[in-house]
């Protein structure tokens, strides 16, 4: 007996501390971090983050706590964990133009930047990110000098755009793949291999010809691989305009970011027409009364918003339509309880379940 109990006594131990074993952070200062890099022949993997920064907390307490994580970085890096708001961090933080949190950087034992990475997930998806950085010519380093020099090539392009997502350039992500379509021929456009050019379709593509060329192709250029996701694209770019004139306009009429445009209407009214879009009638009475909000055409709200009663696709965005009509019309209860009755929605406007 005793000697049962004593093995699982080991067992336990052994059990607790491969459960603790992680990945381990350097002590000390920057600068030292870079010297037994130096002579482990091995870069510095740094993790910026802050004291209120729960993804932070999340990646260093557990998604890098894993024996996994610890074989990993331990093999390849001197790993050094700095707050940038505290002490030597503030300075290290401006150094590295470090502005999100949790940040990681890879850095070679002379200081240079190889790689960044901003935001936290979970390891299986994290590795391969970090990846990127333990060679020369797929790092941010690489792709961010050739980019400075206008050298990149055009089949350099969508490597760059993911690398550059993920240490969160979105300026520079928009560059290129406003640039990189301009440079594909006809057929490449329609090509799977040139997703990226649509994956990063923003806000503020609305009017620009890559978005209107994504809509009038989209079945093409999706295929089955894409196909779902290619109907997201098009329908999250509406649906953030299309809530932006219509309630964003009432509430924000000195910010335009906020309230949107007049001429917003039109060009997506003209998208959604060309569109396969299987719900494009919902979305042509949003673009009415989209109008209706935008302009301050009271009768028009109503009338549009009743059409929205009869569409299953409003359900999800109930809330905004109720939201208009109340800013319109808070003295007609009966209508506004019917309203909230159909979409689900209590007396704050918020989903019931």
């Amino acid at each position: 007996m005793n000697k049962i109990v004593l093995s699982v006594l080991i067992f336990l131990f052994a059990m607790n501390g491969f459960a603790q074993e992680g990945v381990k952070f350097m002590e000390g200062s920057f600068q030292e971090a870079l010297n037994v890099a130096k002579q482990q022949k091995k870069m510095v993997f740094v993790d910026v983050c802050t004291s209120w920064c729960g993804p932070c907390r999340w990646m260093s307490e557990e998604v890098l706590q894993t024996p996994e994580a610890a074989k990993y970085f331990d093999k390849y890096f001197v790993c050094f964990k700095i707050d940038a708001e505290k002490g030597e961090g503030v300075a290290f933080a401006k150094k590295y133009d470090v502005h999100a949190y949790p940040t990681f950087l890879m850095i070679l034992p002379d200081g240079t930047l190889r790689h960044k990475i901003v935001g936290a997930d979970t390891l299986h998806i994290f590795i391969p990110r970090v990846e990127r950085g333990l060679k020369e010519k797929t790092s941010w380093g690489h792709f961010m000098k050739k980019y400075s020099d206008r050298t990149l090539q055009k089949k350099e392009i969508p490597m760059a755009v993911g690398v550059f997502r993920e240490a969160g350039m979105k300026e520079e992500v928009k560059n290129l793949t406003d640039s990189l379509f301009g440079l594909l021929s006809p057929k490449e456009k329609l090509a799977a291999r040139y997703w990226v050019v649509y994956e990063e379709l923003k806000y503020s593509d609305l009017f620009a010809p890559r978005f209107k060329f994504f809509v009038e192709n989209r079945g093409e250029i999706a295929g089955k691989k894409y196909g779902e996701a290619s109907f997201e694209i098009i329908r999250t770019m509406l649906f953030d305009h299309l809530i932006n004139n219509t309630t964003g306009r009432i509430t924000s009429k000195e910010n335009p970011w906020n309230c949107g445009e007049a001429n917003e209407m039109p060009c997506m009214r003209s998208l959604i027409k060309v569109s396969d879009l299987p719900d494009k009638e919902f979305f042509l009475v949003w673009c009415d009364l989209a109008e209706a909000c935008y302009f301050g055409q009271a009768d028009q709200v109503k009338e549009y918003i009743r059409k929205m009663t009869t569409l299953p696709e409003a359900m999800e965005f109930g809330r905004s339509f109720v939201w208009a009509f109340q800013q319109y019309f808070p003295d007609e209860k009966e209508e506004l309880t019917k309203l909230r009755t159909l979409w689900d929605l209590d007396e704050n406007n918020y989903r019931k379940h």
